[in-house]
């Protein structure tokens, strides 16, 4: 720490000699309204700032301080939408005007260990676990980070900020004997990654002494306007918050303001040997804890008078003197021990009871409606029942059941998990399902010459599909840290659709078309990721990132003769891929596979892991891009071996910018290309190249489809991001 100290001494003394005697020139050109020499000066402080933000990002190792929030909550407009809007942002649709004070004693633990001790409430209605959340997950907001809010914006003090910021300056303000620089950042594009407004930057010190910033996140526009501390032993830490939320969705308009204060007992900072061993730490958990089940109501103003900062106002006094004494009876058992920051969006129906947990994604919820190009509309619904025990091993129940316009078919998924290691990702996996309708080796081989000889088309074959129907037995457990093992067993069911064909495809092949086919498969995997970033959730470990790709190895064999199967055949496939960023807001991932048929000694049906056909739209966080879209389903049984590479380019900064739509580009929060390449002995070039851009409320793309490198099909894509 002493050396970084230095280094950030000497540049600040070097900066700050050079205003100090450019200190009237300064002024004149603020008067002048030079903006040539206010970026100027502004550039040349924000790189002190930006250097010194290297290392004060991940200096505190710990501190104790008393919160005091007050929270209000107005629902200025809303429709019959409004039923689903708690599973969108935190709102309770039975009070359109909610206001609450809390205190609470709090206590961070370097990286990102947060305990939240509430020692009192106050209002007109208690919040619940998702308002709690929205506090927390806004106001513990480190200036000086890269990122802020799970990676999700870029600030103006990360190391490439010049890239992505304009700066100016715009005053210069003397406060009790302290000069303080209010430098204007603006993004040079316009996105959802990005934030505009003021920092204010001491004299000599060069630190943060306030930030003002506006933004978009998740479905809300906010504003946050937060002062530091003064005293050199705390001006890393906030010392005030005010912070303001709008959400605008699907015509309700809800407005959340927040004003916190902080008060530190004790500050501890991270010593240089201890800060670089920390660094090297693939654990990157965070935890948000509550201290109890139920937060004691305090009605008394004299305490809570001594815990304001600022009185109320008149409106707010009429609020909480309208309170009946029997709010004092209020249900505060929504209160929970963790409030987690990654949980993710829950489904319409959100039930929780103790430790047994239901979400549903509703019959008539039309966030479960999908489009593509070759499946036409799909509708799908899920239910999810788990329930935990002690050291958070968990039992879930997943059953899925959906269906498909064009091809008029009904999938269905009965599954079900024993999570009996949470942190070494240990479970007992079993499924019962229904798969993709396909043919088998011996209709392959009688058409592969028709094949390679001639442009073919399957339509005009007719073929006889078999109806497929599998259990599933698995247990993957991780030996070591990335590494996954997976064994598993499956009995496979395929039954022909028809019992006869309209045309014959060859000799003896309408004999095998009538019959059912068994199979028993025995199956062994890996998959590692060197260096896998993690996160502990309690006892249950999460995987979050590498700079390593993964990557995976299947092998499989069927064994005839258990029960009535029939299959005498091995199959083998490998697949490596990665998400390579490219900066704090842009990424290339890709996608590899390939795989074989070995020791073909009978009847097989070519079924394989990572090159299948898939049913339903993926969310936008989908498998890196790594499906084909407009791929017709029956090449995927027409070859005992392929290959494939997908590649797919991320970045909010594609070709919206280039149309120069402030108010398109605001609203779009990524775009994608897409490029996927296919060959196998049959199809030897295929070609999928595609675009597309998303938010929080859908995705959507189109793809062009080349065989050989001529033009085939277009498609389009089309999924929900809602209750997903």
């Amino acid at each position: 720490m002493k050396y970084l100290y230095l280094i950030l001494a000497l540049l600040a003394t070097t900066v700050s000699t050079m205003l100090n005697a450019k200190n009237t020139y300064g002024d004149l050109f603020l008067h002048t309204h030079n903006h040539t020499a206010k970026t100027q000066l502004a550039d040349s402080i924000m790189n002190i700032v930006i250097e010194s933000a290297c290392g004060y990002a991940d200096v505190v190792s710990k501190y104790d301080a008393e919160i005091y929030i007050k929270g209000r909550t107005e629902i200025l407009k809303h429709n019959f939408l409004i039923r689903f809007a708690n599973n969108l942002f935190p709102v309770d649709r039975k009070n359109k005007d909610m206001l609450f004070e809390m205190f609470s004693q709090s206590k961070f633990s370097a990286p990102n260990n947060y305990f939240h001790s509430f020692k009192a409430v106050n209002g007109n209605s208690i919040p619940n676990r998702s308002k709690q959340q929205e506090v927390v997950s806004f106001l513990n907001l480190n200036v000086y980070s890269p990122t802020a809010y799970n990676e999700e914006i870029l600030m103006p003090v990360a190391s490439n900020a010049f890239s992505f910021y304009n700066f100016t300056l715009e005053d210069i303000q003397d406060t009790l004997g302290l000069k303080i620089y209010k430098i204007r950042f603006m993004p040079k594009m316009w996105s959802q990654k990005l934030v505009c407004g003021d920092l204010y930057i001491t004299n000599n010190s060069w630190v943060i002494d306030k930030i003002d910033m506006n933004g978009r996140f998740s479905f809300a526009e906010f504003n946050l306007v937060m002062t530091f501390n003064r005293d050199f032993r705390r001006f890393l830490l906030p010392d005030k918050a005010d912070l303001f939320l709008r959400y605008n969705v699907l015509g309700n308009v809800i407005a959340s303001t927040y004003h916190a204060t902080f008060k530190y007992k004790k500050v501890e900072w991270i010593e240089e040997n201890h800060q670089s061993k920390r660094q090297k730490s693939l654990d990157l958990t965070s935890y948000y804890r509550l201290s109890s089940d139920t937060i004691p109501i305090i009605r008394d103003s004299t305490y809570w008078n001594k815990k304001r900062d600022i009185p109320l106002t008149y409106e707010e006094n009429k609020i909480l003197t309208q309170v009946k004494k029997n709010e004092d009876k209020l249900d505060t058992t929504n209160m929970v021990k963790y409030i987690k920051l990654t949980q993710q969006l829950t489904n319409t129906v959100n039930l929780d009871y103790r430790t047994t947990r239901i979400k549903y994604s509703g019959i008539l919820n039309p966030f479960q409606l999908g489009y593509s190009a070759r499946n036409g509309i799909s509708y799908k619904q899920k239910i999810r029942i788990s329930k935990t025990f002690e050291k958070d091993r968990q039992i879930r129940f997943r059953p899925e059941i959906g269906f498909t316009s064009k091809r008029k078919e009904f999938f269905f998924k009965i599954a079900g998990d024993w999570e009996y290691k949470p942190e070494k990702l240990g479970a007992l996996s079993l499924m019962i399902a229904n798969g993709n309708q396909g043919y088998s080796s011996e209709i392959t081989k009688k058409i592969n010459a028709e094949l390679k000889d001639s442009v073919f088309n399957f339509d005009d074959l007719n073929l006889k599909y078999f109806k497929h129907y599998y259990v599933d037995l698995r247990n993957t457990i991780e030996l070591f840290n990335g590494f996954q093992l997976m064994t598993g067993i499956s009995y496979h069911r395929r039954i022909p659709v028809k019992t006869s064909t309209d045309i014959d495809p060859g000799e003896g092949v309408d004999n095998i078309l009538n019959e059912n086919y068994h199979d028993f498969l025995t199956t062994v995997g890996f998959s590692y990721t060197p260096r896998q970033y993690y996160r502990m959730d309690g006892h249950r470990k999460e995987y979050v990132r590498s700079y390593y790709p993964t990557i995976s190895l299947e092998i499989a064999r069927a064994i005839p003769n258990v029960g009535k199967s029939i299959g005498n055949y091995g199959r083998i496939e490998t697949d490596i891929h990665q998400s390579i960023s490219l900066g704090l807001l842009r990424k290339l991932n890709y996608h590899i596979s390939g795989g074989l048929y070995t020791k073909q000694k009978g009847t097989y049906f070519a079924d394989f892991e990572y090159f299948t056909r898939h049913n339903f739209p993926d969310s936008w966080d989908d498998k890196i891009g790594g499906v084909f879209n407009l791929l017709k389903s029956e090449w995927y049984n027409a070859s005992d071996k392929y290959i494939q590479a997908h590649f797919m380019y991320q970045s909010p900064f594609i070709l919206f910018q280039l149309l120069k739509n402030k108010r398109a580009s605001k609203h779009i929060f990524s775009e994608r290309f897409y490029l996927s390449q296919l060959w196998t002995p049959i199809l030897p070039s295929y070609t999928e190249a595609g675009y597309g851009v998303g938010n929080n409320i859908f995705n959507i793309a189109i793809f062009l489809g080349f065989n050989k490198w001529e033009y085939q099909s277009i498609g389009f894509k089309f999924a929900f991001e809602l209750f997903q």
